[in-house]
């Protein structure tokens, strides 16, 4: 029964723990406007997701998102999250494939 309750214990740590999000964002410029009534962080942002699995083999370099829907070319915020299922996957493909959501603001046109 003991045993039953520590491995309970770690496992809801284990849970706890891997769930995060990581946001940058820059000082300068003006993000790109939008008419949506959200109610978290990113009100009044133009938000962009990107929802992806990650591969990786032994034999490629290193991997880059590209992103061509900014007019401005510029991004204002950057928010990179991992979830429990990402990293359990990471895990059992032994680090070859990474599920994340990116989702990113542009910067406004011209407010640089």
């Amino acid at each position: 029964m003991r045993g039953f309750k520590l491995a309970l214990c770690f496992g809801i740590f284990l849970l706890m723990s891997s769930c995060y999000s990581i946001r940058f964002q820059v000082d300068n410029g003006q993000w790109e406007p939008a008419d949506t009534e959200r109610e978290d962080a990113y009100a009044g942002y133009n938000v962009h997701t990107l929802d992806t699995v990650v591969s990786r083999k032994l034999t490629t370099g290193d991997h880059y998102f590209n992103i061509s829907d900014c007019p401005s070319g510029a991004l204002h915020t950057v928010e990179y999250r991992s979830s429990f299922g990402g990293i359990l996957l990471n895990a059992i493909t032994f680090g070859r494939k990474k599920k994340v959501k990116i989702k990113y603001v542009c910067i406004k046109e011209n407010s640089m």
